[in-house]
């Protein structure tokens, strides 16, 4: 059974992703934490995460998919070209991706997200200043757009991508065991499906 690539980075968001990583582990399906280095990252919560491999030590015939969670800041990661270039590993439909909260702005900045609708815990005009342009925010849905005109699923699925904001972690992390293949039954972590 192929595994399943967990990034992590500064500041990154635990509570996002606990679900998902719940569902993979009462699986029995296989992660691997990667980071930049081996260094130990400290996550939004202060929870000390030691990473398994640097993102050099990928051998990306062993995965199948790909968790990206959120960050109180993110801009470093968005900014690494070597964490870009990890994540582009994981572009085509062989691979699921999960990106919650302000994830999917990696993925949107690999050209991954080109032309697809999905969400982010941000607002549009919050990050134009980061180097977005409309083009590349076109199909989002951000934080107030959801706020406003709530996604009905609580994510957003786009062929092997599939995205959501934070308080949405639940819906997205059950989206995401059944993507990779994992039974999830009715009133799994009290959500019905």
């Amino acid at each position: 059974m192929k595994k399943t690539a967990i990034l992590i980075y500064s500041q990154f968001c635990n509570f996002e992703f606990s679900v998902a990583l719940e569902m993979l582990a009462m699986a029995g399906k296989s992660i691997t934490i990667f980071a930049k280095s081996l260094s130990p990252l400290r996550s939004e919560e202060g929870l000390t995460v030691i990473p398994d491999k640097t993102i050099s030590e990928i051998n990306i015939e062993e995965y199948d998919s790909l968790l990206l969670t959120g960050s109180a800041d993110i801009r470093e990661a968005i900014e690494d070209e070597t964490i870009l270039a990890f994540i582009k590993k994981f572009d085509g439909e062989n691979f699921i991706i999960g990106a919650i909260s302000i994830a999917p702005l990696l993925l949107v900045k690999t050209g991954m997200l080109n032309g697809k609708k999905f969400m982010a815990g941000i607002n549009k005009e919050e990050i134009y200043e980061e180097g977005f342009s409309e083009e590349d925010l076109k199909q989002m849905i951000g934080w107030d757009d959801n706020i406003e005109n709530p996604v009905p699923e609580g994510y957003i699925r786009e062929g092997n991508i599939i995205t959501s904001i934070s308080y949405n972690f639940i819906k997205w992390a059950i989206a995401f065991g059944n993507a990779v293949g994992i039974e999830v039954y009715p009133d799994s972590f009290g959500v019905s499906i």
